[in-house]
């Protein structure tokens, strides 16, 4: 079981944990060097449990041992001295060298995207997307923000909304900006910030002196347990598998167009006015070829 499994399976139980099995975890998944290196004893101090809790952790995770546990965290280890980014590319390029690889490589990531778009629009989806969206709806700014591959999400949804939501800013990210577009953000606003494993340290402390602000902070991010989903207040979870170096980003462009829909459901014939005067702009200046219809 690869250690992205284990991650999955902690994030997807995680809610059901007690509140000393829930330490226990957020520990395993926020320190996977410490746990490949350390007794299991030794983590059991530094989480503040005892030794049967970390059993009952590993019980629930439905590994066998500690040994069987810390051994796929060590091989995580030995495979990540080659960089987040470089360590999945170089399984890439040693897997292309096998017969009819590109095939099966590409079989590979149908498979997962299919199961990132299930997952995350799953029912347990529901009730933080209504709630994010009732939040958006009446926000006097919503601000978004993604850098680096979260921007085509970040971009997607701010032209999504801004076809007929007022107040809807992109947060300038080019230049190290990021920070700078704190002005835009007053309490009552809304910020929405994507960002993914690696993490952005930028977009992370955005979110952090957003909610100091007194913004709303909705969050879509990989995971109940990534350090956008422990500021956010509202975590809007994408799963994003992937074969190749890059997470995918199916799920969260998932997540981004059924945010924006629900919205839009809620805004009402306001939004069809607005959305009738961009049109107009549009049709003024020539921005799309004619329909062939």
């Amino acid at each position: 079981m690869p250690l992205q499994q284990i991650w999955h399976l902690i994030e997807a139980r995680y809610g059901g944990f007690s509140p000393q099995l829930q330490r226990a975890a957020r520990f395993v998944r926020e320190n996977p060097q410490e746990v490949a290196l350390q007794s299991m004893r030794h983590i059991a101090g530094r989480v503040g449990v005892s030794p049967a809790t970390m059993t009952r952790l590993i019980q629930a995770l439905e590994i066998g041992t500690w040994e069987a546990f810390q051994t796929i965290h060590r091989q995580w280890l030995t495979e990540g001295k080659r960089g987040v980014f470089s360590g999945p590319a170089d399984r890439v390029i040693a897997d292309a060298r096998k017969p009819g690889a590109e095939d099966l490589l590409l079989e590979s990531m149908a498979h997962l995207d299919g199961l990132n778009l299930e997952t995350t629009l799953g029912p347990q989806m529901r009730a933080p997307l209504r709630k994010a969206a009732a939040l958006i709806a009446l926000a006097p700014t919503v601000a978004i923000a993604g850098l680096r591959s979260s921007f085509p999400v970040a971009y997607g949804l701010h032209y999504a909304l801004s076809l007929f939501l007022a107040g809807t800013v992109l947060m300038p990210g080019a230049g190290g900006a990021l920070l700078d577009g704190l002005h835009h953000l007053r309490p009552g606003a809304v910020l929405i910030v994507i960002s993914i494993s690696p993490y952005s340290r930028e977009t992370v402390t955005l979110a952090q002196l957003a909610h100091e602000a007194g913004c709303t902070v909705v969050g879509i991010t990989d995971g109940p347990l990534s350090p956008i989903a422990q500021v956010a207040d509202i975590a809007l979870i994408a799963r994003t598998d992937s074969p190749s170096h890059l997470a995918s980003l199916v799920g969260l462009m998932a997540v981004a167009q059924a945010l924006a829909m629900l919205v839009l459901a809620r805004a009402g014939d306001g939004a069809l006015e607005a959305m009738r005067h961009r049109e107009a702009m549009f049709e003024t200046t020539s921005a799309y070829l004619p329909s062939q219809d």
